[in-house]
């Protein structure tokens, strides 16, 4: 449910009739579309999630991410942002009695914020970023249990919110941006964050 409310509440911004009208480019306001990609630092316990009686643990919490996103600014300081937003997975190998077993973390979701920005100068700005995501979580272990090779894994999603600081540089309509954003997730009772550093390129209609 909130995977479709969430894509229809994309649907619903790129469809709106700013996007249908046809009018004058102006740089302090309008639609806009782009693509990111950044390194992403999951910081959650994968010792936890896999079970009591662990040893040997290894954790690989990072990876690489990718968001697309579309948005529309109101003014010169003020827009709003939808966006889909793959947060890569986190690892770990360890050993539970004694036998090797891996466990991993997938997070991807939507997101919806507002965006304040500050106009510096030819093209330049800072913003701040203030936003829900609707996420879901895939986690996946694999161990032995005995003799037999086991696979257990469940899936989780929820709603929680998310900021971010950037910048911002504009050019012929070209967006470029360098980025961070923090997600605070909270699974099954279980509170932790994911980072995401990434650069973006995008196009101002």
């Amino acid at each position: 449910m909130k995977r479709l409310i969430a894509t229809a509440a994309l649907a619903t911004l790129v469809a709106s009739p700013a996007f249908a009208q046809s009018y004058q480019y102006n740089p302090n306001e309008g639609p806009y579309v782009g693509a990111g990609l950044g390194y992403i630092e999951h910081q959650a316990n994968l010792a936890d999630y896999a079970g009591s009686a662990v040893s040997n643990v290894d954790v690989d919490d990072s990876d690489t991410g990718y968001k697309l996103f579309v948005g529309y600014q109101f003014n010169p300081n003020f827009a709003i942002e939808a966006s889909y937003l793959d947060l890569g997975d986190a690892e770990a190998s360890y050993r539970y009695r004694g036998e090797p077993g891996n466990a991993e973390l997938s997070v991807d979701g939507f997101g919806f914020a507002l965006v304040g920005k500050l106009p510096i100068q030819s093209g330049f700005s800072v913003y701040g970023k203030l936003g829900m995501i609707a996420w879901d979580a895939d986690f996946t272990d694999n161990y032995f249990n005995g003799a037999q090779r086991t696979t257990d894994s469940y899936g989780e999603d929820g709603t929680d919110p998310f900021y971010g600081i950037g910048a911002e540089y504009e050019v012929e309509r070209i967006l470029m941006r360098a980025e961070f954003e923090r997600y605070d997730i909270s699974e099954s009772g279980e509170d932790f964050e994911i980072d995401m550093i990434s650069a973006s390129i995008g196009y101002r209609f």
